[in-house]
């Protein structure tokens, strides 16, 4: 392993002294022994008082924890037997809306599939006849500017 010299800094000699009072210090002997510390015998009884109701709320928060797992655990049983039910009840609908079951219905009830489909086209319009072409030429003429003045200002 290599070392390196690292040169300690200079000290300036404006810097201040150290102050040479260290009346608060005192020299420790091997072996002394470390000062204990002592708890009046209330501070001891409040302490395990404290410890007591520290283990108590966490107890209770555990029986909460619990409480609700339970519950939660209820609730995904519940999800899963309504998704359950939701696929069968989608199985269902799609088997009675195939259309082979609804041919199948029909023909139980007595419809029968219809023949051939013939459409009919109109070339030209065709003139009205009979009591229709009557009714048309004794019908007033009902034009806007011909009713507008009897209309006032109502449009």
């Amino acid at each position: 392993m290599a070392t390196a010299y690292v040169p300690r800094p200079r000290r300036s000699e404006t810097a201040e002294p150290l102050p040479l009072d260290r009346t608060h210090l005192r020299v420790v002997r091997p072996g002394a022994r470390v000062r204990q510390i002592r708890l009046t015998p209330r501070a001891g009884v409040t302490m395990v008082v404290l410890l007591f109701v520290a283990l108590f709320l966490v107890a209770v928060s555990h029986a909460l924890l619990i409480e609700s797992q339970i519950r939660l655990d209820d609730l995904d049983e519940q999800v899963s037997e309504e998704q359950a039910q939701y696929e069968d009840l989608r199985e269902e609908v799609a088997e009675l809306e195939s259309p082979t079951r609804i041919q199948e219905a029909a023909t139980e009830m007595g419809m029968v599939p219809p023949g051939e489909t013939v459409w009919i086209g109109a070339e030209q319009p065709v003139a009205p006849s009979g009591d229709d072409a009557a009714d048309e030429e004794d019908s007033p003429d009902t034009s806007y500017s011909d009713v507008k003045p009897y209309l006032g200002s109502t449009p």
